[in-house]
């Protein structure tokens, strides 16, 4: 929810937090379902939220925020009631299911360490690197590499963060059915990704890598997975703010950002990064576009350029998304480009909708 910097007060903030009960019912998290409900009706914890940056979503900050501290500990900074309130972080050991006492002791952190708290609400931002969704972007691709002539890629990516998804081919994949998944779920992982390889092509990738992502293939239909990787020529991400791998202050604020119960995706974010750091994706700092005619322009001609982009451009205002669309269909006049975009359904066909989008000078007329 975001709310119009006009509109913020305790209503406002309080009626944010009662709209992210409902965003954790169903179990995406017990902890800050149960959190929530509290947080609304307490003056002082909203008082507290409404340091938040405007355009920014108050419950996913103060979690953040609270978060941030309590992952502190690891580089040896404990933080006062850290270790009662880490009890109920299951990314962080913690066992102990959501009870009467949480909230008070969750309160009392808030509180106890209200300055600190306060300059994260007040400096940081909300951002995201999903590694998972890589196991959408390996099938685009391997048919954006087919129908470019296996010509290698040259991928440009908008709104990287830390351009993790940049580096899809240094992970393992395995795509199980639904009987596989639920098996997964009851057995050892490490086992079950041995088990699985080779059958029906799902398990791919780099079956060494500490990043392995899995996901479940549903429905009748299957994606094109390639027997191999798709050759890269390059690779560059334009963010506005993009994540320096080796910034730990900046990497913790990713691992903040990831709700507590998510232990896999957890898991995933510091294997990935800790492979970034031994040769980091290139990353550019400015607005994608402005930049974006400039980085097409200077791509060889033995190249398939292939912009990507996933759950950024649905942020974008409606100006900036036909900007986009233009600017891409502009370039599209000299050669063929092709697009990815996941945005969701709600974002609509502006955002990329369609999986592997080709622009070419025929199309763009």
């Amino acid at each position: 929810m975001s709310l119009n910097p006009l509109e913020r007060n305790h209503t406002t903030i309080a009626a944010a937090f009662h709209v992210f009960v409902q965003n954790t019912d169903g179990g995406a998290s017990p902890l800050y379902h149960h959190l929530s409900a509290r947080i609304a009706e307490d003056n002082a914890l909203i008082d507290l939220a409404l340091a938040t940056r405007a355009g920014q979503p108050p419950p996913n900050m103060l979690f953040a925020a609270v978060q941030m501290l309590l992952l502190a500990q690891d580089s040896g900074r404990r933080m006062q009631d850290s270790e009662d309130l880490a009890a109920y972080y299951p990314n962080l050991g913690g066992e102990r299911a959501p009870d009467a006492a949480l909230f008070g002791l969750f309160r009392a952190f808030c509180l106890r360490n209200e300055e600190r708290t306060r300059e994260l609400l007040t400096t940081k931002i909300t951002q995201t690197n999903e590694v998972r969704r890589c196991t959408l972007l390996l099938p685009a691709f391997a048919t954006v590499a087919a129908r470019g002539g296996k010509r290698p890629l040259a991928l440009i990516e908008i709104g990287p963060s830390a351009g993790l998804n940049l580096h899809f081919d240094r992970y393992g994949y395995w795509y199980a059915s639904v009987e596989q998944d639920a098996e997964f779920k009851t057995q050892d992982s490490e086992a079950q990704m041995a088990q699985a390889q080779g059958q029906d092509g799902r398990q791919l990738g780099l079956h060494d890598s500490s990043v392995q992502l899995r996901t479940t293939l549903r429905g009748p239909h299957r994606p094109p997975l390639p027997a191999t990787f798709p050759a890269v020529a390059s690779r560059v991400g334009v963010d506005l703010n993009p994540i320096d791998v080796h910034d730990e202050d900046a990497v913790r604020w990713l691992e903040a950002l990831i709700w507590p119960e998510h232990t896999q995706r957890f898991a995933n974010l510091k294997a990935a990064i800790e492979l970034a750091r031994r040769n980091p994706p290139p990353l550019i700092a400015g607005d994608a576009l402005e930049l974006l005619p400039d980085l097409l322009a200077a791509l060889p001609e033995d190249v398939t350029p292939c912009v990507f982009h996933t759950f950024v451009v649905y942020q974008f205002p409606p100006a900036a998304r036909a900007q986009l669309d233009a600017l891409l269909h502009a370039a599209a006049k000299r050669r063929t480009i092709y697009r990815i975009g996941c945005e969701g359904q709600r974002a609509g066909r502006s955002c990329g909708g369609r999986a592997t989008q080709p622009m070419s000078p025929a199309s763009s007329s």
